[in-house]
This record gives structure tokens, C-alpha cells and sequence, in this order.
């Protein structure tokens, strides 16, 4: 966003917590707890360091599912002008193929970046007149006024430093976001709104090893579109929304990853045998074909936004005197039953064409027994929405009420979909330096 900024002649000030490189004592101040089901270690699955998170991120990309913006207060038609900016950003290509199975699902690709925001960019910020980086100094607060924010309060070195500028733009991730407004209204509190749901409406996307399956893919590409005939990557399938709306559940895709490996090929034919005799028999003829693809299926699921999964604030207080994140969350029944019934059906759609078979694991009818492994897709928190008694920040990502303070990242989403967020936040930004650099030019 800054270099963005910076490429319309507007002077940034960019405040990095970390240093220029990964460090595990600045690591520790990453450091929090987690109230409920244990799915992510709150210190592992974000970098405190120059480029952030995207030093260790997965690189698989997606803009969002038009049907998944329903409930936010822009929809895909705002994010579309910026869609071969941000592949530009991520060194993708603009292709991001579909293909219709029927009328639930679609056979889908992501598009996968190689891109580590510190190393592409980082000359190009330390040779820039309009970026100042200032690396290891930690924002606590902010400080504002008769809804302006006046300055914020950053430490570095153990000195205390009031940084002034026009307008400021929180951009720490999907929990830090939530943790420094939070601080901010405890130590601030006639300048952030008590009603803010501030750490509210906490999201990841449940991620669950949900069975093994058989796809014949020579079948696959006969007897549907052929935009995917000289695609040989992972298999992924997506619910469209008539499968959303019919059965009542929540977005999701499914992840197939083909194996090549006999012994795992012997292993899921082992499970296929089991629900269905006759079609196991007819694949272990097959076993060595190259268009029959074997492999666990992994899902990854929408997670309903609800109030009781939050960040707040700790007791615990961090060497600068801010206090730990503490993450209070419980896995979703309502994600559960999308896994089964999504299934369910993608395993009648795969009987009735005969694309092949698939086993589900028996652990996903029990909230209780099943394994959901953490994607580390942070989300929400400060979503952004038209009324403040249920959001944070409104479509333009500003803080309700505040003229000066914008709120960008994965902490803004309304709700996860079932897509990697790291497309739509980047979407999000470049819209963001537009907004902001139409206002200073007015």
C-alpha cells in the first residue's frame, strides 16, 4: 500500500514492529493464549519481521466467490477494477479457471505466488524519497480527539515516540489489528466507541482431512468443459451457491492432491472397498493408469462469524506494557455439517457420472472427534459494515466516526468464504491508496 502511495507522490511513513529479519526474541512478543479448541499457536503463525506473514504464507490465490461478498457493504464489482493490479502484486497470472460440473459444484484452480513482500520489495522501499522505513518500533496506541486521530504512540529503543501524519492506516494482521484498537480504546476511551464490536466475530477457515477419494480425471475432462484438459496440479472443487442454499450450509472447496506413491494408492483403494466393493475392485485394475488420480481429500470451510469467537485483551502484559492477545474460540457445527452434507453430495455426483469414488471419514460426524487442522487464515475482528453496533469500519475500511483512521487487512472481512485471504486483502489495499490518495488530492 505504501509503495502504491509512493507511485502518486504521497509521503509514507511505514512502522515495523520486528527488524529486518526473523528474530525468536521478537517473536515472543507474538506471544498469546487461546480460550477453547487449541488450533493455532498464536506465536507461530505470524511473523513479527519486515514483509510480515507473507514471509512464511502458503502462496495459493483467489479472488473471492461473487455469492461470498453478499454480506459485505461493497460486493465483487468494487474489487474487480484491481484484480490485474493485485496479480501484477503477487506475480500471478489473471486466469483463474472454473469449470461447471453441475449445477452444485465447479472444478477450480488457484493461481500460486511465489512472492515474499520483504524481498521484492524491500530495495525499492529503502531507495525511495517518499517511503520512510522505520523497522523495531512498536505501535501501542493511538491518540485522538473530536473524531480525528491527533497522533500515535510507538516505542522504540525504550523511548516513547509521538508520530504525527494526516491520516494512519492500522495494518498488523488479523489479531494485532484487534489487539492495538482495543488498547487504544482502553487507553483512549472517550475516542473509540465502547459500542465498536472491537475483537468481535473472529474467523479462520476450518481446515479437515475429510476422507479419501478416486477421481477419474480422463472422465473428468470428457464429460465437462476442457478449460482444465492440460491441468495436472492438485484437484479442487468448490460448492456454488445453489449447493449453499439448497442444503443450508456454509461455502467450502475440496483439495485432492493426486499421489503417485503405490502404497498409498493400495491404502485409499483399502477404504474405497469398503463403501463400495465393486468399484474398488475395478480401480485396483486401474491402479497404474495415469487417469485415475487417488488421494485424501482435505477441506477448507467458511467459518460463521459469530460474537463468542474474539480477541481481547490479556492480563498478561508484553515488554512494552501492552497487553497479550487472548483468543477465546470454538470449532463450528454448523462447518462440520458443510464438510458432510458437501461431501454427500460430490460423492453422488461422482456415482451418477461415474468420475469415481469417495470414503469420508467417519470423525467428521462428531464435533467433538473430528481433527480441524489451523489454516492461519486470521480473519475478522474489525470487519467493516454499515452499522457500528456490528462492525468496526465502514466500506472504505475507515474506522466508524473517525475521519482519520483506516483499517487494512484480513481483520476487515465480514465473512471468510472459503478462499485463501491473501488476494482480497491485497484487493482491499490497492483500493484503500486509492481512496486515501483521492482524498489528499481534493
Amino acid at each position: 500500500m505504501k509503495i502504491l502511495l509512493e507511485k502518486k507522490n504521497i509521503k509514507c511513513l511505514l512502522i515495523e514492529a520486528g527488524g529486518e529479519n526473523y528474530s525468536e526474541t521478537s517473536q515472543e512478543f507474538y506471544k498469546g493464549k487461546i480460550i477453547g479448541d487449541q488450533i493455532t499457536d498464536l506465536s507461530k503463525s505470524r511473523l513479527r519481521q519486515f514483509g510480515g506473514t507473507s514471509g512464511h504464507w502458503g502462496g495459493w490465490s483467489k479472488p473471492m466467490e461473487k455469492y461470498n461478498l453478499e454480506f459485505w457493504p461493497l460486493n465483487a464489482n468494487d474489487l474487480n477494477p484491481y484484480l490485474k493490479k493485485t496479480c501484477e502484486i503477487l506475480d500471478i497470472k489473471n486466469q483463474f479457471r472454473k469449470s461447471s460440473l453441475n449445477e452444485f459444484f465447479n472444478q477450480i484452480e488457484f493461481q500460486y505466488s511465489k512472492v515474499r513482500f520483504a524481498d521484492k520489495y524491500k530495495n525499492y522501499i529503502k531507495n525511495s524519497n517518499n517511503i520512510l522505513l522505520v523497522l523495531n518500533t512498536q505501535l501501542s496506541h493511538f491518540v485522538g480527539r473530536n473524531n480525528n486521530t491527533e497522533y500515535a504512540v510507538c516505542i522504540s529503543n525504550d523511548a516513547i515516540k509521538e508520530v504525527r501524519t494526516k491520516y494512519f492506516i492500522l495494518a498488523c494482521g488479523g489479531i494485532e489489528n484487534s489487539r492495538l484498537l482495543l488498547w487504544t480504546r482502553d487507553k483512549n476511551q472517550e475516542f473509540i466507541d465502547n459500542d465498536l464490536p472491537v475483537g468481535k466475530y473472529w474467523m479462520n477457515h476450518p481446515w479437515i482431512l475429510s476422507g479419501v477419494g478416486v477421481i477419474n480425471k480422463k472422465k473428468l475432462k470428457e464429460k465437462f468443459e476442457n478449460n482444465f484438459l492440460e491441468y495436472d496440479g492438485p484437484l479442487h472443487f468448490a460448492a456454488k451457491k445453489e449447493l449453499v442454499n439448497k442444503k443450508k450450509i456454509l461455502s467450502a472447496a475440496m483439495y485432492m492432491n493426486a499421489k503417485e506413491d503405490t502404497k498409498i494408492y493400495k491404502e485409499i483403494i483399502k477404504d474405497i472397498l469398503c463403501v463400495a466393493p465393486e468399484y474398488g475392485k475395478k480401480i485396483a485394475r486401474m491402479i497404474f493408469k495415469k487417469d485415475l488420480k487417488c488421494g485424501n481429500i482435505f477441506m477448507q470451510l467458511e467459518e460463521d462469524p459469530t460474537e463468542n469467537n474474539k480477541i481481547v485483551l490479556d492480563k498478561e502484559k508484553d515488554e512494552f506494557g501492552i497487553p497479550m492477545a487472548k483468543l477465546f474460540y470454538k470449532k463450528s457445527e454448523y462447518s462440520l455439517k458443510t464438510a458432510k452434507l458437501f461431501l454427500e453430495e460430490f460423492g453422488n455426483l461422482c456415482r451418477k457420472d461415474d468420475l469415481g469414488r469417495i470414503a469420508i471419514k467417519d470423525s467428521i460426524s462428531n464435533l467433538e472427534g473430528y481433527e480441524q487442522l489451523g489454516a492461519n487464515h486470521h480473519m475478522g475482528g474489525t470487519r467493516m459494515g454499515i452499522d457500528k453496533f456490528d462492525s468496526v469500519i465502514n466500506k472504505d475500511l475507515k474506522v466508524h466516526d473517525i475521519n482519520n483512521l483506516y483499517i487494512s487487512g484480513s481483520s476487515s472481512f465480514v465473512t471468510s468464504g472459503y478462499t485463501n485471504p491473501t488476494f482480497t486483502i491485497v484487493q482491499l489495499a490497492i483500493r484503500l491508496a486509492e481512496k486515501i490518495s483521492k482524498r489528499l488530492h481534493a
